[in-house]
């Protein structure tokens, strides 16, 4: 595991912070921010706290927060990002397996979240949970363990893989090449590399019902 580093995409009014990889499954969260208003969105909130919580300072004006799905390793820090932003926490509308105490809001298909005067729309990816989804801003796309660098998120039982291969063709790739894909854990990558990918998968696919880890390239 390294240390958490932070990478920074801007475009216009809007910045984006990626703070990771952090805790022992190499997560990463996100901060985007508006820098003509200052608020802020908080994508995830995975080990480590020190990291994540500095960020969060730095930036500032986290207004709201979303997860990207269900898993454990995505929620590790929710006491203590609750603590020091007070925002509420959305989730998904169809996803599963979350407290309802936890949960401040869902978010449907097409909703759009603001942040000052930029857009985050949010996007149903199901595949890796029922009820995962990706957020769409400007130049990049947050796609939590839906697309990484290198092939889909994992799978966990039969159908999932024809799911989340769906997700990815029909929501994710009609993006432009350029778009940067911003996993929940790992490196980014593009659109372009993941549409190239996916073409090169779909040379030698898995066989029906097949579910677990994915890799585009030939072993």
């Amino acid at each position: 595991m390294g240390d958490p580093e932070l990478t920074v995409i801007e475009d216009g009014d809007v910045r984006i912070v990626k703070i990771g990889p952090m805790g022992p499954y190499n997560n990463n969260a996100y901060i985007v921010r508006s820098l003509g208003s200052g608020d802020s969105l908080l994508v995830d909130m995975p080990l480590e706290e020190a990291p994540l919580l500095a960020a969060i300072a730095a930036e500032g004006g986290v207004r709201t927060i979303v997860a990207t799905h269900w898993h454990q390793d995505h929620w590790l820090t929710y006491d203590a990002v609750r603590r020091a932003t007070g925002a509420p926490v959305l989730v998904g509308s169809r996803e599963v397996n979350i407290p309802e105490e936890r949960i401040d809001g869902r978010l449907d298909d097409g909703a759009e979240l603001r942040v000052g005067a930029a857009r985050v729309t949010v996007m149903h990816t199901p595949g890796h949970t029922v009820g995962s989804i990706s957020l769409r801003i400007g130049p990049a796309v947050i796609t939590g363990d839906t697309l990484f660098d290198g092939g889909p998120g994992k799978t966990f039982a039969g159908g999932d893989l024809e799911t989340i291969l769906q997700s990815i063709n029909a929501r994710l790739l009609p993006m432009p090449d350029a778009t940067a894909v911003l996993p929940g854990h790992g490196a980014n990558t593009t659109i372009g590399a993941s549409r190239r990918g996916y073409a090169e998968y779909g040379g030698h696919p898995k066989p029906a019902g097949y579910f677990g880890d994915v890799e585009w390239s030939r072993p």
